[in-house]
């Protein structure tokens, strides 16, 4: 005689995972400031007045640019444009959190507008 609804006539499963793996090696952490152009880094200089790349990479300005090439939201050729960093600004202040664009912006709009200008510029007198 069979008792059923009481048990079940599986065999118990075996654990996903072995119970004595080794350890995982750790991948060494990209830089993050690696994706950065020379562009770029003139422009954080202009912004934060950081030159040296160590203490640049260490500002939050920096930090989002070098993010925002990585995930290929600013394309490699791609310069970082006014309207590009006011975009930027407006995304962060819709989290509704901390903006580190915000206290920056201003600077970094006047450079760009100064230096697109200087670039736009075309000696056709020769």
């Amino acid at each position: 005689m069979t008792v059923s609804g009481l048990g079940t006539a599986r065999a118990p499963h075996s654990p996903l995972t072995p119970l004595h793996r080794a350890p995982r090696t750790e991948k060494p952490a990209d830089r993050s400031d690696e994706n950065l152009t020379g562009r770029d880094r003139e422009l954080i200089f202009q912004v934060t007045g950081l030159r040296d790349p160590v203490q640049q990479s260490a500002t939050a300005f920096a930090a989002i640019l070098a993010a925002e090439r990585a995930a290929g939201r600013l394309a490699p050729g791609q310069e970082v444009t006014g309207l590009y960093l006011k975009d930027l600004n407006r995304r962060y202040e819709r989290t509704g959190g901390p903006n580190p664009v915000a206290g920056l912006l201003p600077k970094a709009l006047t450079y760009l507008a100064q230096s697109q200008g200087a670039v736009s510029r075309i000696d056709v007198s020769a």
